[in-house]
């Protein structure tokens, strides 16, 4: 019989980034953030394109696919939340209507990644039912390039002109 928690961990094993964040990471401007979330963004694209063709052929598989998808996202959206967004939150700091604007664009944002969790969540059901599986599927892939659409074309950019604005004088926050 396949043991799914042997072969669980030895995905999170293999999977697992060499040194997360923290909270207590000191939050500076890191030039290769950027193309690392990029990264990640593609790596969740690809495995989640690569495990819809397995969603009603085996379930079981599947839905520990769906939940792996759910926690890379997570892990990228932690990672922004320690990384990315303290960089950009102590570079607004002193404008009180580029820190309200950024701060409404980050409560959008948690909007967006809690729907694509759920949407995650939704199709998990979908794949242990057998009902709705390819409508599911879609909203997830619907939702997973909204968040990724919006991180590219207002969060990343953000973060990278703040970062040439520091450049020569690393900032600590």
């Amino acid at each position: 019989m396949f043991k799914f928690a042997a072969f669980r961990q030895v995905v999170k094993e293999i999977d697992a980034p060499s040194v997360p964040p923290t909270w207590n990471t000191p939050v500076q401007y890191d030039p290769t953030l950027v193309p690392s979330l990029i990264a990640e963004h593609d790596d969740l694209d690809a495995r989640f394109a690569a495990m819809t063709g397995t969603l009603a052929r085996d379930p079981a598989i599947a839905e520990f696919a769906v939940r792996d998808c759910a926690e890379r996202l997570h892990r990228l959206r932690h990672t922004e939340a320690l990384q990315l967004y303290p960089v950009i939150a102590h570079a607004l700091s002193t404008d009180p209507i580029q820190r309200r604007l950024f701060w409404q664009s980050r409560l959008v944002m948690l909007g967006l990644a809690r729907r694509v969790l759920r949407r995650f969540e939704e199709l998990a059901r979908a794949v242990q039912t057998g009902n709705g599986i390819a409508a599911a599927a879609s909203y997830v892939v619907a939702g997973m390039a909204e968040y990724r659409r919006r991180n590219e074309t207002t969060m990343y950019p953000l973060y990278q002109k703040i970062g040439q604005r520091t450049v020569g004088r690393p900032k600590v926050a």
